[in-house]
C-alpha cells in the first residue's frame, strides 16, 4: 500500500509499506512435502499402482489353481 507523507510545504514523500508475513521456511517445505506426497499418490493410481502397499500379494491364474 503506497502512502504519502508530507514533509513541508510542497514536500512530499511516498513510501511503500506491506504487510507482515509470519511464514516459515519450516511450514513452506512442509506444504511443499505434502503436496508432492498427494501428487505421486495420485498420478501412480492413474496408471493402476497402489504405492501404499510395497508388497502386494500375487495372484495365480486358475489354471494354475486347477492343477492344469
Amino acid at each position: 500500500m503506497k502512502t504519502i507523507y508530507s514533509m513541508g510545504k510542497g514536500k512530499y514523500v511516498t513510501l511503500d509499506s506491506y504487510g507482515e508475513s509470519y511464514e516459515t521456511r519450516r511450514g513452506s517445505i512442509a506444504v511443499a512435502l505434502f503436496t508432492l506426497v498427494i501428487t505421486t499418490i495420485t498420478a501412480t493410481a492413474l496408471v493402476g499402482v497402489d504405492i501404499t502397499n510395497p508388497s502386494p500379494k500375487q495372484h495365480h491364474d486358475i489354471h494354475n489353481r486347477a492343477g492344469y
